[in-house]
């Protein structure tokens, strides 16, 4: 189950960041509302967005990043012609420390208290640092595993196939930033803007085969923890 869900991600990412419609993301308007500055009778009502900016700063993270962590589980995209049981099987997808952010996040909406509304970044945060390490390291390894895999596959190619084939990523990657600077949802964009980073990567690898699979790593990350 969790390898057809990896396939899924590699799919349909694309589909599920452009029309957040179709990702469910339940709860995404409370992210989306909190802290934001509110107009009442033509004025700004400050204290509200300085509470959540004095929470941010105790506790070291935003309230975007706690919240978008349905976007950071999603896969990063596979080349097309790579199936996914080319995947190392010990590669971990994350989804004991997703579940486990996943409840914590459902019960601070479910007991979040007006005296208290930002509680949830304190008593989550341990659950969102383990499953950002997670996923962190998942889309490293995935990602090192496609450069290894799509080297075979382009070494094999004709030229004019190896042209397409980078002309392909960069098309990819042009979409991937052209669909990240039309979003307004930060979480979405970031996914977007590692995806592109991912086939830029994947470029730089096939243009310079002795590179180390492990170069750049780090730049795969998702975001630092």
């Amino acid at each position: 189950q969790a390898q057809e869900q990896l396939a899924g991600g590699a799919t349909e990412g694309i589909s599920l960041l452009v029309h957040p419609e179709s990702a469910a993301m339940d709860g995404d308007s409370a992210a989306g509302t909190k802290g934001k500055v509110n107009r009442v009778f033509g004025r700004q009502q400050e204290p509200e967005k300085s509470r959540l900016a004095t929470a941010e700063k105790r506790f070291g993270l935003t309230w975007h990043e706690l919240h978008a962590y349905k976007e950071r589980m999603l896969y990063p995209v596979l080349p097309t012609c790579m199936a996914v049981d080319e995947l190392p099987k010990d590669i971990s997808l994350c989804e004991t420390s997703f579940r486990g952010l996943d409840r914590c996040i459902v019960q601070g909406r479910i007991h979040e208290s007006t005296e208290h509304p930002y509680a949830r970044m304190q008593i989550c945060k341990p659950h969102w640092i383990k499953f950002a390490k997670c996923t962190k390291r998942r889309d490293e390894l995935i990602l090192r595993s496609v450069r290894k895999w799509e080297r075979d596959y382009y070494s094999a190619l004709d030229d004019p196939s190896r042209q397409e084939y980078m002309e392909d990523i960069d098309t990819k990657m042009r979409y991937f930033l052209y669909a990240a600077s039309h979003t307004d949802d930060e979480g979405k964009r970031n996914r977007l803007e590692v995806n592109a980073q991912h086939c830029a990567m994947r470029q730089a690898s096939l243009l310079n085969p002795r590179m180390s699979l492990d170069a750049d790593a780090d730049g795969g990350a998702s975001a630092s923890v």
